[in-house]
């Protein structure tokens, strides 16, 4: 059941952002008048854009590895950016969309329209003064620089567009809703733990969608640009955020330790003095655990975001190093957010060590009963996938036994690997599962749903075990995980006929023995 958020809880993200409450209210609203399109597609785009052009103004976001001496492909970057930037704009606006009418200048009721159209016309503008200095046969470092500021400078005053800095939010609803990371605060008892996790998280989580808008644009014409802009406000993000773990850190965990000393019971001094080395031993692991956290992101954005502006209308094209980006991309993002879940499961209480034993087990089992149903579905949809084709295939009767016993294995690893993986569509895929218990029930249709269902299962159960922590993966043991399914699945030899036919059907005996024994 969850809980709706204390008014402390909506506080702390509040402090957070960088909006004063009337502005905060005023944003609030204009995200609400916009469609569910626009929001998805062009708000926070338009951020990762602005937010991509503020960093790369400053050489330290680009990845030089070589001397530069022409700074035209650079400049080429900001202006298909500007380009970018406005066709947001323009999806913000909407077409043909009343505008509130400006009553006043200065209304509050005309924002946040008048800074819409003030950044308009400032990308306008910039848009100009870059195309006219591409005409130029060399651009140096001070007149790419220059240009930019003359952006910038307008952009600095804008009062709802201007973004934000690193680890500093214009809008945390954009990102997550006060009760998606609140929960995992409550166990902090210093207000500086919480901010800092909390500060973290959110800029982790940024990163990630910008990430996943800087690979999306890698297909768009003149993309690998617009690509390069987005990933230096990452580049220049995690740098910050890594400094800010390193650092805050330090006096975060020094404030929590001293905040749940405090809270301990005076009156039962040996519980209190063991409760003191508990808990240190607690606070230096959980202090070893963010500096490794902090390093590792650090490493990996330097070494996989590091291909180089590609230049003007290379003879070869574009296509090598849109490869490189692309991977480079995903595997930081994949890093994000594994730091991400890591950092969200510092703040929860360490339980008992029986108790963590004992999910411990509970975890493992479930990580193998994920991997050895994935096969059983493969094989399902594999078969059913194959005998929905052909007009005879509903005259053999002895065709369909495999049906009957994948619904046996599904009410066995079903109804569980959904819960205990919070399957959003558990409903619909057992309903559909459910529909294939009688044979004379069976048709094209209802196949073919269930079919669907498990195939979308299928995935969900993939991505639920590529997240499994390394540090639950290292102790997985498969060759033991195949010899428990393939021995679940022998044992049909000692059962029914019918079993012994569904045994030859996921492969562990010959087929036409199953069917004479």
């Amino acid at each position: 059941m969850n809980s709706r958020p204390s008014a402390a809880e909506e506080g702390l993200f509040c402090s957070a952002e960088r909006w004063a409450p009337a502005d905060a209210e005023l944003w609030r609203r204009w995200r609400e008048s916009l469609h569910a399109e626009q929001r998805a597609d062009a708000l926070l785009p338009l951020q990762a854009a602005l937010s991509g052009l503020v960093a790369f103004r400053h050489l330290e976001n680009h990845p030089l590895s070589v001397p530069v001496t022409d700074f035209r492909p650079h400049l080429h970057a900001v202006r298909v950016t500007y380009v970018w930037a406005l066709e947001l704009v323009a999806q913000l606006r909407g077409d043909g969309a009343p505008e509130r009418r400006l009553q006043a200048v200065g209304d509050p009721e005309a924002e946040p329209h008048s800074s819409l159209r003030a950044l308009e016309r400032s990308l306008t503008d910039a848009r100009r003064v870059s195309e006219r200095l591409l005409e130029l046969p060399v651009v140096d470092a001070g007149s790419f620089q220059a240009s930019c500021d003359l952006f910038l400078r307008d952009l600095g005053r804008n009062a709802f567009f201007r973004p934000p800095e690193p680890l500093e939010f214009s809008n945390v609803a954009e990102l997550v809703r006060p009760d998606g990371l609140t929960p995992e605060l409550d166990s902090w008892k210093s207000e500086t733990a919480k901010m800092t996790t909390m500060v973290a998280f959110l800029t982790l989580l940024r990163s990630h969608r910008f990430l996943g808008i800087a690979d999306q644009q890698i297909r768009e014409d003149d993309g690998l640009y617009r690509t390069h802009i987005v990933v230096a406000s990452v580049r220049r993000e995690l740098r910050t955020l890594t400094r800010f773990l390193l650092v805050q850190g330090v006096e975060t965990f020094a404030d929590e330790l001293e905040a749940r000393l405090l809270s301990l019971d005076a009156h039962h001094i040996t519980g209190a003095r063991a409760e003191i080395t508990r808990a240190s031993r607690q606070l230096q692991e959980l202090r070893e655990s963010v500096e490794a956290l902090a390093m590792e992101i650090h490493a990996k954005a330097r070494s996989a975001l590091d291909g180089a502006l590609p230049e003007l209308h290379p003879e070869l094209g574009h296509a090598l190093p849109a490869e490189r980006m692309r991977n480079g991309i995903r595997e930081v993002r994949r890093t994000v957010k594994d730091a991400a879940k890591q950092l969200r499961s510092l703040g929860r209480p360490v339980r008992d060590p029986q108790e963590e034993r004992k999910s411990e087990r509970v975890r493992k089992n479930t990580h193998q009963d994920i991997w050895a149903f994935r096969f059983i579905l493969r094989a399902f949809t594999a078969k059913a996938s194959v005998a929905s084709v052909g007009a005879d295939y509903w005259s053999d009767a002895g065709s369909l036994e495999f049906v009957g016993e994948f619904v046996r294995h599904f009410r066995v690893f079903g109804p569980r690997l959904t819960r205990a993986t919070e399957y959003p569509r558990g409903g619909p895929l057992t309903r559909a599962v459910s529909a294939l218990s009688h044979r004379e029930a069976i048709n094209a249709a209802s196949l073919n749903l269930a079919t669907h269902e498990c195939i979308l299962f299928l995935e969900h159960l993939d991505e639920a075990l590529a997240d499994v922590p390394r540090s639950l993966l290292a102790p997985f043991d498969k060759n033991k995980a195949a010899r428990d399914l393939r021995g679940y699945l022998s044992a049909a030899k000692d059962r029914t006929a019918a079993d012994r036919i569904a045994a030859g059907a996921f492969g562990l005996i010959d087929p036409v023995r199953a069917q004479a024994s």
